[in-house]
């Protein structure tokens, strides 16, 4: 590993980056790309770049962010067991809490009857809990155009089945064996995405493995993340190379077939230069220890929803920053009361593994398991 990609492990394990700046914004991009959308009862509205929108970028960079990190977290994990410990208790929590404040609290308050949480719909309710799936309560945000309680949180399980299929592929072979086979993956991926053949789907197959398309597409994006880091000993990070990325992918928004790939590798390669490359801002350091970018995610849209059903706001920026401030002090306290102490059981017991061989220096490493 040449020094570039020494500094960037070393910078990950100590912290010393900027995903948490990064994480923030992408959360705030989704409050920004929403609010039109909501308060002119109009999915139209949405901002957006090329062929998708702004959410829609932010919710890509959340992957390609995840399949980085989250390769590195099976590495360096002691076995599969310790991984996925980690992983359920990082994703589960959170989104259980939320889920349940958005049923039994909101949905009463927004136009649900409280007829409809009899014993076979709580049953429904909870199996959606247990899926990762936001369940729709009837009458709740009833006036809306799109009726949700939590509309962002549909991409829960898309990024929870992208942790499974990072575990699948490293108990299959050593990644520093199959790093080829990942990245041709992800190029496959957005490939048959932009062919544009793929069925929706619903019942039983949405739920054990969403919609097609949408499954392949984020699913690409996670892969180009996790390539990064399997090939982070091989790409140069100089800030030329970046304006030159930034150049192609705001050329990439141009042509509808050519945006998913854009955003994959070039937006992939200004993400890890500015995470990895530049000084660390202060907001990061700070985002890093006390993670709420994924409480403002989560809260932000039933938080949208409600300003403009009960509260009538009917400016998006007064929606949209409004819908900030509180996300992030929901979050904060999601942080502070479920997610942290989560994080400190998930690690309680696991064991301290041995310095971990790098996956793509130690080409004898065998499978971790």
């Amino acid at each position: 590993m040449g020094p570039s990609g020494m500094a960037a492990q070393a910078a990950i394990h100590a912290k010393n980056n900027n995903f948490g700046a990064l994480r923030l914004l992408f959360a705030a991009l989704v409050i920004f790309s929403h609010s039109p959308a909501i308060v002119f009862n109009d999915r139209s509205t949405e901002p957006m770049f090329g062929p998708v929108t702004l959410g829609e970028v932010a919710v890509d960079g959340f992957f390609i962010v995840s399949g980085y990190l989250i390769t590195k977290s099976f590495v360096g994990s002691v076995s599969a067991l310790d991984y996925f410990r980690k992983r359920v208790l990082r994703i589960y929590p959170g989104f259980v809490v939320n889920a349940a404040l958005c049923v039994f609290v909101l949905a009463p308050l927004v136009g649900a009857p409280l007829t409809v949480f009899n014993p076979l719909k709580l049953i429904d309710i909870f199996a959606h809990f247990a899926f990762l799936l936001m369940p729709v309560i009837p009458g709740a945000f009833g006036d809306m155009v799109r009726p949700a309680l939590n509309g962002a949180a549909w991409t829960i399980p898309y990024e929870f089945r992208c942790y499974i299929l990072v575990a699948a592929l490293g108990l299959i072979a050593s990644y520093a064996r199959l790093r080829p086979y990942v990245l041709g993956g992800a190029f496959a991926c957005l490939f048959l995405t932009a062919l544009d053949v793929l069925p929706w789907s619903q019942g039983g197959v949405f739920i054990a493995i969403g919609s097609p398309p949408e499954t392949v597409r984020l699913t690409g994006i996670f892969m180009f993340g996790m390539a990064f880091y399997l090939y982070r000993d091989r790409i140069p990070y100089r800030s030329d190379l970046a304006a030159a990325a930034a150049a192609l992918l705001i050329a990439s928004a141009f042509l509808p077939v050519t945006t998913n790939f854009g955003l994959a590798i070039c937006g992939a390669y200004l993400i890890f230069w500015f995470a990895l490359h530049r000084p660390v801002l202060r907001i990061s350091a700070f985002a890093n220890e006390t993670d709420i970018s994924y409480g403002v995610y989560l809260y932000a849209w039933p938080i949208q929803m409600t300003l403009v059903h009960v509260f009538h706001l009917v400016s998006p920026w007064a929606v949209s920053f409004a819908t900030l401030a509180l996300s992030s002090a929901f979050a904060y306290a999601s942080w502070i009361a479920v997610e942290k102490p989560a994080l400190k059981f998930a690690h309680r017991g696991a064991g301290r593994a041995a310095p971990a061989a790098d996956p793509v220096e130690d080409r004898k490493m065998l499978p971790l398991g």
